[in-house]
């Protein structure tokens, strides 16, 4: 067994610093679509016995410092201070932390002698008291002050600096857990349509903006919002060069089912890196031979007397999310960009549509576009409205005016007012409706090449 006592404390000093390193690193990453990350990183490291910093380089700047777990592993520890440090080497940061301190420097004559000095000023010009004649230079160029070592609490990549004590010499195992912004995910899909089939590809696209690389790792990708407490805005000093708090244990169990807490993950069967602003597609649905059912499709809702009104239909494509229809896995949320063949074998997109998280065995409905061939006229035929009363009666008349047969559905939502509501309507042969709620109803119209059809449709409101 291991300890861990987190205490407050000053950093140590005179204590050697330790770096942790990456070599050999077990790295798990798990992306929500939140734009948060859940990161956890094992590695070694050798230590002796008693009191050291171990620097773990390569945290990402926009870590959530508050989320950051270290657990020591293979040997007992006394854990001291954690220390987020991002205060990095920069020609600017490095002369305000020299202010009034011994500098060497080239002096601006054609032939530069190099002097030492302290400095007093680096902006907007760098001055500097030459040590022996007193003499104040403003030097022609910042790059001409010359630094003899990195000032303390700087540092080349932003770093987790842990002052910690070992029991003995061996190895140290570091199992490091924490959340970071400024990476995220998404799911996009191509569909590529057939005459009776269409092929599903689907690709998870990683943007990581978080501010290192992410070298080997296992991924994990998280369908669905994460409830996350609103953040406060936090206010730091211009000088400030770390922050140090005392960090909580947490327990973090490795997610390994697919479906858990009213989510769905998707692990990549990979090892992948991701570099630091980069945009990474990884595929992972490729669905062949899928059935799928094609119409067009008109919402009318508005049911005023304003006479004769003209019909659009939208092109939509249907089908079954089923093993038996090789599909049967739960799509997350994302655009799905379709595209199809013409007589002469070319691809053409053909329209874009999104979907919101399918779960399996659900149906899956696009929108392709607007149906060119399918037109036609919503008349008001009748309209009758007084208080606490309303009649109206509306004749569709619907054409098909290409060479292929259509299925055309024209879905009819009844004002929800009232308490008695009677409806009717002459649609029948090759036209048939069907309740979908009370206040709406779905008319199914099957028409021909150069076909038309009209019908009647009418309720009645006591309110």
């Amino acid at each position: 067994m291991h300890k861990i006592f987190y205490l407050t404390l000053l950093p140590l000093l005179g204590v050697a610093n330790v770096m942790v390193p990456s070599t050999g690193s077990d790295l798990k990453i798990t992306i929500y679509n939140n734009n948060k990350a859940f990161i956890n990183d094992t590695r070694e490291v050798e230590v002796q016995a008693g009191r050291h910093k171990l620097v773990y380089e390569g945290v990402p700047s926009s870590v959530i410092t508050e989320s950051v777990v270290p657990t020591f592993l293979g040997m007992q520890t006394n854990l001291y201070s954690q220390n987020y440090i991002y205060d990095l080497v920069s020609l600017s940061s490095m002369l305000e932390k020299s202010i009034d301190k011994e500098v060497a420097f080239y002096s601006n004559e054609k032939e530069p002698t190099l002097s030492k000095g302290i400095l007093l000023s680096a902006s907007p010009n760098v001055m500097i008291k030459e040590n022996g004649t007193g003499k104040i230079y403003t030097l022609n160029a910042a790059t001409q002050v010359i630094f003899d070592k990195v000032p303390e609490n700087m540092i080349t990549k932003p770093s987790l600096v842990w002052n910690m004590e070992a029991e003995k010499e061996g190895k140290l195992g570091i199992d490091l857990k924490y959340l970071t912004r400024g990476i995220t995910w998404k799911s996009d899909y191509v569909l590529n349509l057939k005459k009776e089939v269409l092929d599903l590809t689907g690709w998870i696209t990683v943007n990581n903006n978080s501010g290192v690389a992410y070298e080997n790792a296992q991924i994990t990708c998280l369908a669905g919002e994460v409830n996350a407490v609103p953040e406060r805005r936090m206010y730091e000093s211009k000088n400030a060069v770390y922050k140090e708090e005392a960090m909580p244990m947490m327990a973090m169990d490795e997610v390994k089912e697919e479906s858990f807490s009213g989510y769905h993950i998707y692990k990549i069967p990979f090892r992948e890196t991701i570099g630091n602003k980069e945009q990474k597609q990884i595929s992972f649905i490729d669905k062949k031979e899928v059935k799928y059912h094609q119409y067009g499709k008109n919402i009318n809702n508005y049911f005023e007397n304003y006479g004769e009104q003209k019909l659009h239909f939208s092109n939509m494509i249907e089908f079954e999310n089923k093993k038996e229809n090789n599909m049967g896995i739960s799509l997350p949320t994302g655009v799905v960009r379709m595209y199809q063949k013409d007589s002469s074998n070319e691809t053409h997109f053909i329209g874009e549509s999104r979907v919101q998280n399918i779960p399996e065995d659900e149906n899956v409905t696009l929108t392709v576009g607007t149906l060119f061939d399918a037109v036609g006229e919503k008349t008001i035929t009748k309209f009758k409205a007084k208080k606490h009363y309303r009649n109206v009666e509306t004749i569709y008349n619907v054409r098909n005016q290409g060479k292929e047969p259509l299925e055309l559905r024209i879905e009819e939502s009844i004002p929800t007012y009232g308490n008695d509501i009677t409806v009717k309507s002459s649609c029948k042969d090759n036209c048939s409706v069907k309740k979908k709620n009370a206040f709406m109803r779905e008319f199914t119209i099957l028409l021909k090449a150069k076909e038309s059809y009209k019908f009647t449709s009418e309720f009645e409101v006591n309110y």
